[in-house]
């Protein structure tokens, strides 16, 4: 009798012990699968193809975090550790950052533009505030000239809305740009011909 207890009780650890095993053989490989898949939506957002796309920071990013240091250290002379701020474009909040920080330090108006509206969790949808549909990103005063940026990273594509807005705002004599990148900002504003010159047209 105490022999088949003894073989009983070895059979049902052995078999236990299978059982974790096979169970850990299963989360590994339901591990494996969830990360191959999220990996693969990870490169689907980033519109990539055969691996993750690592974001490398442009120079002018790099020039500017620099130039932005030396901009907080001479407008708040008496604080003894100024921070030192970091800056990216590669999604649209970031560049959207960014680039109202350009406008500052050059002098210049800049607003960020919300039309986005809020979650209401009641009605289980976005309720709208007063703003127009369609408005660009940020709505900037440069060199005395009325300049509108939308911000589109990645495969994002101008709405409806907004391309009638951005008609009706260069009609008006406005200036509308669509920006993907710091650089491109860059260049853009650097091509944007002065108001006296227009004057003189």
């Amino acid at each position: 009798m105490f022999l088949i207890a003894n073989v009983f009780s070895f059979f049902k650890q052995k078999n236990r012990s299978f059982l974790l095993k096979k169970n850990q053989i299963i989360s590994k490989k339901i591990s494996l699968n969830m990360n191959a898949k999220s990996q693969k939506k990870i490169e689907k957002t980033l519109g990539g193809g055969g691996g993750l796309a690592r974001y490398r920071k442009p120079q002018s990013i790099k020039e500017f975090e620099d130039a932005y240091f030396n901009f907080v250290k001479a407008t708040h002379p008496n604080f003894p550790y100024p921070v030192r701020h970091t800056f990216r474009d590669d999604t649209s909040n970031e560049l959207t950052k960014i680039i109202l920080r350009w406008l500052t330090v050059n002098g210049y108006f800049g607003g960020r533009v919300n039309t986005t509206g809020i979650y209401n969790e009641k009605l289980k949808k976005y309720t709208y505030g007063g703003g127009r549909r369609g408005m660009a990103d940020i709505t900037a005063v440069i060199d005395g000239r009325h300049v509108s940026i939308e911000i589109k990273t990645g495969r994002d594509k101008m709405r409806e809305a907004q391309i009638k807005v951005k008609n009706e705002i260069e009609r008006a004599g406005g200036t509308y740009i669509v920006v993907r990148s710091f650089d491109d900002f860059l260049r853009q504003i650097a091509v944007l011909p002065k108001m006296e010159n227009i004057s003189k047209q």
